[in-house]
């Protein structure tokens, strides 16, 4: 007889949600929604129906279906900053009885967690947890169905996105990247099941792609045949990716489909991004920032603040500088040496870590001991680059970009039109292929 297994994320509060902007700051206008979609979980449950998921459950709901469903096994899938949450999970399934407590993601490179876990799985583990059952064979990963939503005030859902993977892992070794620890040889996705997930998000009316690899261009001919694979369903894509790579394709990919990106820009001052092994030229990506708002592109811009040339001044004036480009959103974050990374090593030895409280791992605090900044300080400057980065025409400025950007590939009427369709779609309840067992 098989075991019963539950893989759940950490639990949420009642009414938690995530919202860009009040997670950092305090707006009136908001891109929010609700974060409902546990990505590596629905890999797991779409390869592996045996099992049950829970995404971001309440307590209640984490108790109820504890009690309902009597699991042999309780796996955790958590990053480090939720391993304090994820520890009362821990504790909660063996009070009432649970066998086996498993720890995966992320935070399974946790130090110290050992434990309080039977099993640890790193990397994607659809193959090794498909193993526990003795009737399931992955010869191919499949692809779930993964749908998110950009909003806009009150809650009201703007367009719906399709989520796709294309390829796991990433071959370039940033030191501050749990990445090569994680997923230590970078794999692709296979392209039958990309174009299975393309024609269920097709039916459902979704056009929009975001692109959500690591680092999405690193296999040249397997991104040459997805990129087709968009091209033949119509679709529009948003990839997570580098700037070099996407300073070398923009143009055949902006006419293949391409409509914004997702790229790490991480910092301004070159000696810092050689010091953590990121080769990419400021010069460069400051050319890419005027091409893509050229393009009406839409782009995410991850950011850096804490570098250890940093100072208070300094990162003040280069958020100035980034703010200056047309960019929808900056994702500000700081430093963080992440267990297992080369960073982790380097700061631990020459400047040493200051925070034991696993939950200050998020990006918003620092946790070791700057030359230059102390942890008050460096939150000061958090909140005051959310403040200053974007000013209040920022927010209208980004449906404009995706209408022109649209209005390029298509016209005037079948914009509007499609624009009208994706608000009424992304407030509809749009049925996927995996459920979570509440």
């Amino acid at each position: 007889m098989e075991r019963k297994v539950l893989i759940t994320t950490p639990y949420r509060a009642e009414g938690e949600r995530y919202e860009y902007w009040g997670s950092n700051i305090d707006r009136f206008a908001s891109y929010k929604y609700e974060k409902k979609n546990a990505n590596g979980l629905r890999f797991l449950k779409k390869n592996i129906p045996q099992i049950d998921i829970l995404e971001f459950p309440t307590w209640k709901e984490y108790e109820r279906v504890l009690k309902e469903k009597d699991y042999d096994v309780v796996g955790f899938s958590f990053f480090t900053y939720e391993w304090p949450r994820t520890k009362l999970m821990v504790k909660k399934a063996e009070d009432m009885g649970v066998p086996e407590i498993w720890a995966g993601f992320y935070g399974a490179l946790t130090p110290g967690i050992d434990d309080f876990f039977d099993r640890k799985f790193v990397g994607y583990s659809e193959k090794r947890l498909a193993q526990e059952f003795d009737d399931v064979k992955i010869d191919r990963v499949k692809h779930p169905m993964i749908v998110d939503y950009i909003g806009t005030v009150g809650g009201i859902r703007g367009f719906p996105l399709g989520v796709v993977f294309t390829s796991r892992g990433c071959a370039v070794g940033c030191d501050f990247c749990q990445t090569p620890k994680f997923c230590s040889k970078p794999y692709k996705i296979p392209l039958s099941s990309i174009e299975k997930v393309l024609k269920k998000y097709k039916e459902a009316f979704i056009n929009e792609i975001v692109i959500l690899d690591e680092n999405f261009g690193q296999f040249k001919k397997h991104t040459e045949k997805v990129i087709s694979l968009f091209e033949k369903y119509d679709m529009n894509w948003y990839p997570m990716t580098r700037v070099d790579i996407l300073d070398k394709n923009l143009e055949e990919w902006y006419e293949r489909g391409f409509s914004g990106t997702l790229i790490g820009v991480e910092s301004l001052k070159q000696d810092s991004l050689d010091n953590v092994g990121k080769d990419i030229e400021v010069a460069q990506t400051l050319n890419l920032l005027e091409r893509l708002y050229e393009k009406n592109a839409f782009v995410i811009a991850y950011y850096i603040l804490g570098f250890e040339e940093d100072t208070v001044k300094s990162m003040k004036e280069s958020i100035k500088k980034l703010s200056q480009h047309e960019i929808d959103f900056i994702q500000l974050t700081v430093l963080t040496p992440f267990p297992k990374t080369p960073l982790w090593r380097e700061i631990e030895e020459e400047y040493g870590i200051i925070a034991n409280d696993w939950s200050k791992w998020d990006t918003k605090h620092l946790v070791w001991n700057h030359p230059n900044v102390d942890p008050d300080e460096m939150r000061e400057v958090l909140e005051w680059g959310f403040k200053n980065a974007y000013s209040p025409l920022k927010f209208l400025k980004s449906p404009v970009k995706y209408y022109n950007r649209h209005k390029y590939k298509w016209n005037h009427f079948r914009t509007q039109t499609k624009m009208l369709k994706d608000i009424i779609i992304s407030n509809s309840d749009i049925e996927t292929d995996v459920k979570d067992v509440t």
